[in-house]
């Protein structure tokens, strides 16, 4: 079974539902989700987990970089130019860049956003977009904490503005753009939006479901990034005996469990501490846990990814 994440391209239009049920007939593999979810109007990177992978995508660093074009003078009620205008002004011109570099710095650091009415967050098992169709949704949501570490201006072209984001997993680009056009007292809406980062994968790398349909479904597999680079963390190899152990949820001594040879080098000399919390144990190369490090020495079963009968 395929296990390993993929750097897919969304295309404009496709819902990140559309993108899963695609990749589904490509690869003709059931167990596939993904790392977060971007809005019909929104194209780019999409981490995607493919098979027993899905466990591990709560480990997937969260950091995110967007390019998005902002429109001054107009609201919806979607936050962004697909959505039912709300209101329009006509006159932006007395803004000024100045202006607007000045608002966007005020948006950097940690915060707290309102989230759009038209998102897919839920309340009593519903997402509020589904809700805010039927006329059931609040006026407003909760705020929710989150953290922009760039806002970047990169062109001002009067109604429009188009700006780099460097964010945390949760930010929602449409709230800057209404935000934005709030605090400059005209409006903003989202225009465009282009997802070119997330976490380990960036957009340059990012395969089109086209270009996978026409690789082929026996040439899917080649295309998944290993886990131990998309989580950017250390693989350990077991014993096959202990590998079994680990299957069943045992917590292991990692010096008798590891290869001999793993134990050499910097292990052997008691630098165990310079490894990081989380590893990938792994047996001839097949990853079989998602291991924590315990008082340096012992490895616990965070995430299993294979049953002890496959060993």
């Amino acid at each position: 079974m395929a296990i390993g994440f993929l750097n897919v391209y969304k295309e404009r239009g496709m819902t990140s539902h559309d993108v899963i049920n695609r990749l589904r007939k490509i690869s003709g593999i059931k167990q596939i989700g993904h790392g977060g979810t971007l809005d019909p109007m929104a194209e780019g990177v999409m981490a995607v987990a493919i098979g027993k992978a899905t466990r591990l995508l709560q480990f997937l660093k969260d950091d995110k970089t967007y390019l998005a074009q902002i429109r001054l003078g107009q609201t919806t009620d979607t936050d962004d130019v697909e959505g039912k205008t709300l209101t329009s002004t006509n006159d932006v011109s007395h803004i000024t860049r100045e202006e607007v570099e000045r608002v966007l710095s005020t948006f950097v650091g940690k915060q707290q956003q309102i989230p759009p009415v038209y998102s897919a967050i839920k309340k009593g098992g519903m997402k509020m977009y589904e809700l805010a169709r039927k006329g059931e949704a609040p006026d407003e949501l909760e705020a929710r904490a989150v953290e922009m570490y760039k806002v970047e201006l990169l062109s001002f072209d009067l109604p429009h503005l188009s700006v780099r984001v460097a964010c945390s997993k949760g930010t929602y680009i449409r709230s800057l753009a209404r935000d934005v056009g709030r605090i400059l007292g005209v409006g903003g809406c989202l225009s465009a939006l282009l997802r070119e980062q997330s976490g380990p994968f960036e957009v340059a790398q990012a395969k089109k479901l086209d270009e996978l349909k026409d690789a082929g479904r026996e040439n899917f597999q080649n295309f998944l990034l290993p886990l131990q680079r998309a989580l950017e963390i250390e693989t350990v190899e077991l014993q096959r005996d202990f590998a079994k152990r680990l299957a069943n949820g045992q917590v292991l001594d990692r010096d008798q469990a590891l290869l001999p040879q793993a134990n050499e080098g910097d292990l052997e000399r008691g630098q165990a501490s310079d490894l990081k919390e989380l590893l990938l144990a792994a047996l001839e190369g097949t990853p079989v846990a998602l291991v924590r490090l315990k008082e340096g020495k012992l490895l616990q079963p965070e995430v299993v990814l294979v049953n002890a009968s496959e060993i």
